[in-house]
């Protein structure tokens, strides 16, 4: 009796470690950029499913890429661009070939990027991604050194590759301005602006001050979503990241897989949308 209690423990362990196993090399799908075919099922990947290492995949080119989480890996990027073409031209690869890390974007914290008082321009808008997620973001400029009235205010140089573009961007009052990216870029080609460049101008004397430049992303709404609550399950399903934390998750995977936004605005965005 003793024997085949111990028989049944051992058994009950072997299943518990084989689908801890199992669970471990799952790959959950967070975003997708390009077509990318899953030749097991033949259906293009998807945001929400669920592969393995040893998935076969098709990208429909080098520049097809997609990011994936796993229980022990974390976050990964499955880079079409590190395939070489067959000769019938199909880059045909394992998972396991293509699996790099993402490398977290340690230094945008949700302490660093919030509606704080902007003392130093250039060291926030300093070249890097900024995410567009809201349709207006306002921002305290210090009044010290940049007062802004209706002879000093902010203003934005940029290129679509075709035409160059002056615009002001609005004071708020209290020494704010509002950005609305839909004004702002109205009538520009947006996929083609690489860097935009800010200035602080004084009207009267002329004066411009360049100020800081900032590399313009915008998100389709429903997509992020989307990743956001695959994002979301995932965490909820296969790990115990306390919910408190969820939050902050989401916010990291936003700079890591886009670049800078603010950090209240991401807030007021994500409980808009029910996603926390």
């Amino acid at each position: 009796m003793k024997l085949k209690r111990n028989i049944q423990h051992i058994l009950f362990l072997l299943i518990v470690l084989t689908s801890t196993g199992a669970n471990a090399q799952e790959l959950y799908v967070l975003h997708v950029n390009g077509n990318i075919v899953n030749t097991t099922n033949n259906t293009n990947l998807a945001v929400g499913d669920v592969i393995s290492k040893s998935t076969s995949l098709n990208f429909e080119s080098n520049n097809s890429k997609a990011i994936v989480i796993g229980t022990e890996s974390g976050k990964m990027l499955l880079d079409g661009s590190k395939i070489t073409a067959s000769p019938d031209g199909e880059f045909m690869s394992l998972v396991t070939d293509v699996l790099f890390p993402v490398n977290s974007n340690k230094q945008m914290s949700t302490r660093s990027v919030t509606f704080d008082t902007i003392h130093h321009v250039s060291d926030y808008f300093n070249g890097a991604p900024y995410v567009f997620i809201a349709d207006s973001i306002i921002l305290e400029i210090d009044s010290i050194k940049y007062k802004l009235n209706d002879e000093k205010m902010m203003a934005i140089r940029f290129s679509d590759g075709d035409n160059v573009y002056n615009r002001w961007i609005p004071n708020y009052g209290n020494n704010q301005i509002i950005v609305m990216p839909d004004s702002l870029f109205k009538g520009a080609a947006i996929d083609k602006v690489e860097v935009v460049d800010l200035y602080y101008v004084v009207k009267a004397t002329r004066d411009v001050k360049p100020i800081g430049s900032f590399i313009p992303v915008f998100i389709n709404q429903n997509k992020l979503k989307e990743e956001l609550l695959s994002l979301k399950t995932f965490l909820n399903n296969n790990t115990k990241t306390p919910q408190q934390e969820v939050e902050k998750e989401l916010y990291q995977y936003i700079l890591d897989i886009y670049g800078k936004t603010d950090y209240r605005i991401f807030k007021n965005w994500v409980a808009q949308e029910g996603i926390i």
